[in-house]
């Protein structure tokens, strides 16, 4: 295997990707305990409703502290094993912490969106500061046209551009994994999943000029393995909740993994998005799970941002599964999409266009007709959370 890895990708497979892994699990483990102690001296608790939250008893928060903890000794892990730079983990691990912080202060005491969209748009430009994402733009230049004015690529644009794609895949990522995180296990589950699917999206990258490929590995053993970790605690029934400071780090570090793609220098000269594109497929759960939300509110005329149980997990559930068969069914889901965005970075680029455009066509006429885009307010929704 790891003559393998080496042959398609500029990585020490242990250095870049399983000790930072072991790291993060680790690290995860051991805080989880302490945290759920401290959360409960706090009487910080995430208590049961008749609406939103279902689940039978309080359950304590900080569970995305011992997520950030573990992600944290991971990146530092491959900062000491690694030729990586430096710098970069180091915006990463601003960035991150800057976002765990506003989770945990959301968790506290609510922030409002447009709080957490400007806290979203700073570490964006953090990141563009620390060099991560500003090609980004001409990635997206290079995508539509080969022959384009001085204008057109002049560094104001690319910037400008930039700063839009960073924006857009962070407050995207972070909202779709605050989304998917409304059951036990389901959240860690899908993005650890994703995860997996991220690296090998990211083996595919060709290893020429290919200098991130050490930090790309990095964040995903660091998603992996705080999400691992994590799940010994929050698998139904869950002792503790990640809260909003865990789905946030999960959903950053998901969105500077596919920035990160964008950044191979093939992205910069050629019309090529495709890992980025294979990073999204492998994503697809949380990002259809959104937009079946936000559909099924504008079709039934409900407010867009006003939080419902008409996600896609909670639909699973109304339909007669139970806990652990809905989070088993997105789990078998989310490693069908994982293992599809490795594949789908080899298609051409007809080719991937047409798998793009076709699953979200798919999904919604499986929606459709199983009846998912219909107001259901039946007495399931106020089922007790015990599977």
């Amino acid at each position: 295997m790891t003559r393998l890895l080496a042959s398609v990708a500029p990585i020490d497979f242990y250095s870049s990707y399983v000790w930072p892994f072991a790291a993060a699990l680790a690290v995860t483990l051991l805080t989880c305990p302490f945290v759920r102690r401290i959360a409960i001296r706090l009487d910080l608790y995430d208590r049961p409703d008749s609406g939103l939250k279902p689940h039978e008893r309080p359950i304590p928060y900080l569970g995305g502290v011992a997520m950030y903890l573990g992600w944290l000794a991971a990146l530092v892990c491959a900062v000491f094993l690694t030729r990586t730079d430096r710098l970069e983990i180091a915006w990463i691990v601003v960035g991150g912490t800057l976002l765990m912080l506003t989770g945990l202060a959301d968790d506290i005491r609510h922030l409002s969106p447009k709080f957490r969209l400007l806290v979203q748009a700073i570490v964006a430009g953090l990141l563009m500061y620390g060099g991560i994402g500003r090609e980004c733009g001409r990635a997206l230049i290079a995508s539509f046209a080969d022959d384009l004015p001085g204008w057109a690529v002049s560094e104001p644009v690319v910037l400008g551009l930039s700063a839009a794609v960073c924006i857009f895949a962070l407050a995207g990522a972070m909202n779709a994994a605050n989304f998917i995180d409304g059951m036990d296990g389901l959240c860690a589950g899908i993005l650890g999943i994703a995860a997996v699917g991220f690296f090998y999206v990211s083996l595919a990258v060709p290893p020429a000029g290919d200098v991130l490929a050490p930090v790309r590995a990095a964040l995903c053993a660091a998603i992996f393995g705080a999400c691992l970790g994590f799940l010994f605690f929050n698998s139904h029934p869950a002792s503790i909740f990640m809260g909003d400071s865990g789905s946030l780090l999960l959903g950053y570090s998901t969105a500077v993994v596919m920035i990160l793609l964008m950044e191979h220098p093939t992205c910069r000269t050629q019309p090529s998005w495709r890992w980025f594109d294979g990073a999204l497929i492998a994503f697809a759960v949380p990002v259809l799970d959104t937009g079946l939300a936000i559909g099924r509110r504008w079709i039934n005329h409900r407010p867009l941002f006003t939080g419902d149980r008409s996600h896609l997990y909670d639909q699973l559930r109304d339909r007669g599964l139970t806990i652990r068969q809905t989070v088993l069914t997105c789990y078998a889901i989310g490693a069908g999409f994982a293992a599809l965005g490795p594949l789908a970075v080899r298609l051409t680029r007809g080719q991937l266009f047409v798998l793009l455009m076709a699953i979200p066509l798919v999904a919604a006429m499986l929606f459709r007709a199983f009846g998912m885009l219909r107001v259901d307010d039946t007495a399931a929704r106020s089922r007790a959370g015990g599977a």
